[in-house]
């Protein structure tokens, strides 16, 4: 008896040895929770991501800038879903379906790829290899919410990276609607909190009453911690990443705490196809975080130091301080960098901008050294003001 074969007639020769591989009998998980669809089953789930993708409040817009939008649809016209996991999931809050789906992508053919959800876009698929190891190995930092396990604790994700995303007048909205926003993208989960808890103050897997509560709490779990920077947290939806929303006199800051995934990265495409995504990204975020990361334009540190540093650029130097010195925020080392480079310059003007930064930033060492070198009377006003008790 030979192995069995997969009915897409188009399929690449490895399929057959992995659909044996990993297929249950009919309907049923096999091996690695992979659920393999019937012909039938996988006509109607590419049914139903064309439909969602054609009507006018297409899931599309939730996930991904407008400028790739063409390109996705294209890329979705012949995929092919051959695998979900069975159960269809939701966040933590029972707000938000994830379908997790198997593809064929004629237009990558030389490997299969799993989408978080199935109406998720073809650039944050993840690779899944073309093996039943492989398959495993590129879902299994996402299958969190399939377990009993505890979501990782916050201060032990090891990685972190701050873009800086504009001020709320530049995103048209107060930071409590910033905030909705990122609650309504579906790469986070619905559970917020605030800077008066350190830890996630969320079950990991809230039933019953904690469940129905949930609204009454959610007042309560987003308060502020006095003189913290505003800021609001979201768990990313699979793996458990932060997702962490500041304004630091308006400017917004967006940080992601992640502990590192080990799969290929989709970086490249995504690069490719949205050329405003943050630089320097890294390779082994989570697609989950990187979900919410690529929804935006937006700017690391680095990059805002560079413009900082540029001399052509002395109009804005008050826009591209601040927005450095929120991107930055807990690194001392960095703060100080920029403090230096501002307040060492030769135009009063520009030394003064820099101690307002250095207010801002509480850096009452800098202000009081800056006070015995500076010259200019306003400036020594202004540092006298800013130094009293």
């Amino acid at each position: 008896m030979g192995l069995p074969s997969h009915w897409w007639k188009d399929r690449n020769p490895f399929l057959d040895a992995l659909f044996a591989d990993t297929a249950g009998d009919s309907g049923q998980p096999g091996k690695t929770g992979w659920v393999w669809l019937s012909e039938h089953e996988s006509r109607e789930a590419s049914a139903r991501i064309h439909s969602a993708e054609a009507q006018d409040d297409a899931p599309l817009g939730a996930w991904i800038p407008a400028e790739a939008h063409e390109a996705c649809l294209g890329m979705l016209e012949g995929a092919v879903p051959l695998a979900t996991r069975g159960d269809v999931r939701a966040d933590r809050w029972m707000r938000k379906i994830h379908n997790p789906t198997l593809l064929a992508d004629p237009a990558r053919p030389d490997q299969l790829w799993i989408a978080l959800h199935e109406t998720t876009p073809p650039p944050l698929w993840i690779p899944a290899g073309t093996t039943a190891a492989s398959l495993a190995a590129a879902f299994a930092p996402y299958a969190w919410p399939e377990t009993q396990d505890p979501l990782p604790a916050v201060v032990g994700l090891p990685r972190s990276v701050r873009i800086f995303l504009g001020t709320e007048t530049e995103m048209g909205a107060d930071f409590e609607t910033i905030v909705r926003f990122f609650q309504g993208l579906p790469g986070t989960d619905s559970l917020p909190w605030g800077t008066r808890f350190a830890e996630d103050p969320w079950p990991d897997h809230p039933t019953g009453i904690a469940l129905v509560g949930a609204g009454y709490r959610m007042p309560e779990n987003m308060a502020q911690a006095d003189g913290a920077v505003p800021s609001i947290t979201l768990r990313s939806r699979r793996l458990g990443a932060t997702i962490t929303i500041s304004s630091m006199n308006k400017f917004c800051v967006l940080e992601v705490r992640y502990a590192p995934v080990a799969h290929e990265s989709i970086l490249p495409l995504l690069t490719q196809l949205l050329p405003g995504l943050p630089k320097g990204l890294p390779s082994d975020m989570p697609v989950d975080a990187l979900a919410v990361v690529a929804r935006f334009r937006g700017y690391q540190a680095d990059e805002l130091l560079e413009m900082v540093r540029n001399p052509e650029e002395t109009p804005s130097l008050g826009y591209h301080g601040m927005a450095c010195l929120a991107t930055m925020g807990d690194d001392g080392a960095a703060v100080r960098t920029l403090l230096a480079e501002i307040g060492g310059r030769e135009d009063p003007r520009q030394r003064g901008l820099g101690y307002q930064l250095a207010s801002f930033a509480r850096h009452k060492r800098f202000l009081h050294e800056a006070l015995l070198r500076e010259t200019e009377a306003g400036n020594i006003e202004d540092l006298r003001r800013a130094l009293r008790p």
